[in-house]
């Protein structure tokens, strides 16, 4: 009797081994497998060199939270080829039925750290476009500049590994000539950088 229950309990031991290795090769293997697709997310603030705020006011879409799209031009620029976007257009096809027909970039606004942001989030497919470690941001937008000129921000990304964090890491932004460091923003879980643009 007392052999039978020790059978019965070594299996059990066993069973829960085994249970608890399956879990974490599991584990392992989804930490191992790149993610499907890969986000960049940017929040930018703009102060002037007195540090006045000079997003905030532009006018929204409703309380969409999306900037006005008359206010602004926004252009992506990757730096690999890729089957869904198009650097001489600046857009890609959405799905049939699905207006408008192109998906453009789009600019939102939110506060953070006591200051107005302009955000962007953009996603491109790892397969369809491999590895985009380097977008260029073309920025058209009269009320933040005073002018009607294009206003080029070069980013730098590390593309994530494992399939949990598709949220690449933005450590470097150049713009005119200087040199920005972007820091994640908190309880984004390194997914969302920020930055504050100066304009002289």
């Amino acid at each position: 009797m007392n052999f039978n229950i020790k059978i019965m309990k070594s299996k059990r031991i066993i069973s829960l081994l085994a249970l608890m290795i399956y879990v974490s090769s599991c584990d392992l293997l989804s930490f191992n497998t790149p993610p499907e697709s890969v986000g960049y997310n940017l929040y930018l603030s703009f102060q002037d060199v007195s540090g006045n705020d000079l997003v905030k006011g532009i006018e929204l879409n409703g309380s969409s939270g999306a900037v006005k799209d008359s206010l602004y031009i926004l252009d992506i620029i990757i730096s690999e080829p890729c089957q869904n976007w198009d650097n001489t257009i600046y857009n890609a096809p959405a799905r049939p039925g699905f207006i408008p027909d192109v998906n453009l970039p789009q600019l939102g606004m939110v506060s953070y750290n006591g200051y107005s942001h302009l955000t962007n989030h953009f996603g491109l497919s790892l397969k369809n476009c491999g590895e985009q470690k380097k977008l260029t941001y073309k920025l058209k937008c009269p009320y933040l500049f005073g002018d009607d000129a294009i206003h080029e921000f070069i980013t730098y990304w590390e593309i994530p590994k494992d399939k949990l964090n598709h949220g690449a890491k933005c450590y470097r932004i150049e713009f005119e000539g200087n040199e920005i460091t972007p820091t994640p923003m908190v309880n984004y879980e390194n997914t969302t950088f920020t930055a504050a643009i100066i304009l002289e």
